[in-house]
């Protein structure tokens, strides 16, 4: 049989959730097969008996790429008996780190070269009658920027390295109850809310995901300080073009006691050409309703090697 072909859309890697979640629900990894179907994939037998994966997974590839930058993507994830695929653990690499994150080197459209991903560091059982897939994709947005020009990966060979424990069938070890300090004395003046959509526009063909996490508002009863916080974020891709990539996110903060109150906010925006990042941000203060300070900053950043 031939090579691996890996050539993934610009907006694989919706389904993987935030890099750092300040939430649960809409924030953490979903069901990942929107994302194992633009990534190539490789299935294992359903297991006999469960193993216990502790520690960090790693594949190692032998790979050829037609272009001189490329990023690839490895997910090692858990699929269910009814098909469902659930995110264990994953790793990025951008191929021109492949030997040195202090001495980069482009890839020569073509030739063939050794990578290896490592895997976040994980604990995780896969149970009986599951099976373990390894789904490697060039693109995963908006977790990592796109490469500047749409990449054709050819994999020849890959190795998974799993760091597996022996299995315990019982208890190992008794934690006694946690202790804790006394919990901070505040009233919720406006609950947490959070919310995460993504948008396919049929016309234009762009992909968006809009997050809007409200932190809520509270009142410390020790000094009365009233906080509240929230976040918008906007993140557009066309999936044929990887310099089609925007990001904008807009922060609000919230201080008040009596009659004093004061806000920030922020708005910044991220896009790129093949040569530079390119980065706006504004940011504004009020007493009040009255605008105190203002600063607009602009920046572009030349690409090396990404």
């Amino acid at each position: 049989s031939g090579p691996a072909i890996v050539a993934s859309p610009q907006n694989c890697g919706l389904a993987g959730g935030e890099y750092f979640p300040f939430t649960f629900g809409p924030e953490l990894p979903g069901d990942q097969r929107a994302d194992d179907a633009l990534s190539f994939c490789f299935d294992q037998p359903p297991l006999d008996e469960a193993i216990d994966i502790v520690g960090a997974p790693e594949l190692r590839l032998t790979l050829a790429a037609d272009r001189p930058q490329a990023n690839i993507a490895v997910r090692l994830c858990d699929v269910h008996p009814d098909g469902a695929s659930e995110l264990i653990c994953y790793g990025v690499l951008n191929l021109t780190h492949r030997n040195s994150h202090e001495f980069l080197e482009a890839l020569v459209p073509g030739e063939a070269v050794t990578a290896v991903v490592v895997l976040d560091q994980i604990a995780y059982r896969v149970p009986a009658g599951h099976r373990v897939r390894v789904a490697v994709s060039s693109a995963y947005w908006p977790m990592i920027w796109p490469s500047p020009e749409p990449v054709r990966l050819e994999l020849t060979a890959a190795t998974l390295a799993l760091p597996l424990r022996p299995l315990a069938h019982s208890d190992e070890t008794a934690f006694p109850p946690p202790e804790a300090a006394t919990p901070w004395n505040t009233e919720t003046l406006r609950p947490a809310a959070s919310d995460r959509r993504i948008e396919h526009d049929h016309k234009t063909g762009f992909v968006t995901l809009s997050v809007a996490d409200d932190f809520g508002e509270v009142r410390d009863h020790d000094n009365g300080l009233v906080h509240g916080s929230t976040v918008r974020e906007t993140w557009s891709i066309h999936p044929d073009d990887p310099l089609s990539a925007r990001g904008e996110t807009r922060w609000t903060q919230t201080y008040s006691r009596g009659g004093w109150s004061v806000r920030t906010e922020s708005h910044a925006t991220m896009w790129s050409d093949a040569k530079s990042f390119h980065m706006t941000a504004r940011l504004e203060t009020f007493e009040g309703d009255r605008l105190v300070f203002e600063r607009d900053f602009a920046e572009a950043v030349a690409r090396d090697h990404v």
